[in-house]
């Protein structure tokens, strides 16, 4: 049985020798392979075997747009104990460690050339609720996948009307109650952008929206605050200046929809579930 603890500063080498043997030295970021900024930025659980041989790893970090949201930023299986159901046990550790802690959710960000993290996953009762594309170095998609651990209301949301039904089919699957507004007001506009040097695209945060005329990033991932009411002028501004929707990315510190300019990269494959998803997002 796999023993699930903290790595000492002393194994933070092991660990990154672990990303580098699965993933190689360029698919994170280039800090994630510094053992400092590792132990400072991201809560890491490290799965041993009896004899102390490190098996695998993840990582919990803050969200994307969620400055208190916790998320899974990193999972990593060695080579000789891919399969054996390593990755089940570290997220059901995190999971119950949050839970611990009361949390509201827990979130995923699956890349989708991994199939097998996303079936897991969803075995456990995680739902995808949205896409994050270009997100791995322009070329990868990412899915968004969320489960609820305590939360049962998030108040009253602004939605327009053509992704409300979604969104109301969201938030029942997650079990939390939203009071859907498809009306409200433009704001005065606070946006935060964040550039990723690494993965060459930009991060959108949209807090709140006026009246601006908003543009078209060459290749953007856009968070729309729902839970403002400038929200609905929002989606009409993004979608005017040609941004697609890509879903949603719910239960955090704030309630978003998601959008995205660029090139859609090909996606190699997705559960049955995250298909279905992606259908319906497609037609909006």
């Amino acid at each position: 049985m796999s023993i699930i603890r903290h790595p000492e500063l002393r194994e933070y080498e092991n660990v990154i020798a672990c990303l580098i043997e699965v993933r190689g030295k360029s698919y994170y970021s280039p800090e994630y392979y510094d053992p400092q900024w590792l132990a400072n930025n991201i809560e890491l659980f490290a799965a041993f075997d009896e004899n102390g041989v490190l098996e695998g790893v993840a990582g919990l970090s803050k969200g994307l747009f969620n400055d208190n949201q916790t998320t899974g930023c990193l999972l990593t299986i060695k080579n000789a104990f891919a399969g054996c159901g390593e990755a089940r046990v570290l997220i059901e550790h995190f999971t119950e460690v949050l839970k611990k802690r009361n949390a509201r959710s827990v979130k995923g960000q699956v890349v989708t050339v991994h199939p097998g993290v996303q079936r897991t996953v969803e075995r456990l009762g995680w739902i995808p609720t949205g896409f994050l594309h270009g997100a791995r170095h322009g070329k990868n998609s990412l899915v968004l996948y969320t489960a609820n651990l305590s939360k049962k209301d998030t108040g009253t949301l602004y939605i327009h009307n053509d992704i409300a039904f979604l969104a109301g089919k969201m938030y029942d699957e997650l079990g939390v109650k939203a009071d859907i507004r498809k009306n409200g007001n433009p704001g005065k506009t606070r946006i935060s952008r964040k550039h990723d040097a690494h993965n060459s695209v930009c991060y959108i945060h949209i807090l709140e929206c006026g009246n601006d005329k908003l543009t078209l990033e060459e290749q953007a991932i856009v968070a729309l605050n729902l839970g403002d009411q400038s929200a609905i002028s929002g989606y009409e501004a993004l979608r005017s200046a040609g941004y697609r929707f890509c879903g949603f990315d719910p239960l955090g510190q704030y309630e978003h929809a998601i959008f995205y300019s660029g090139d859609e990269p090909a996606f190699i494959e997705l559960t049955e579930r995250a298909e279905a998803l992606k259908r319906e997002v497609d037609l909006v």
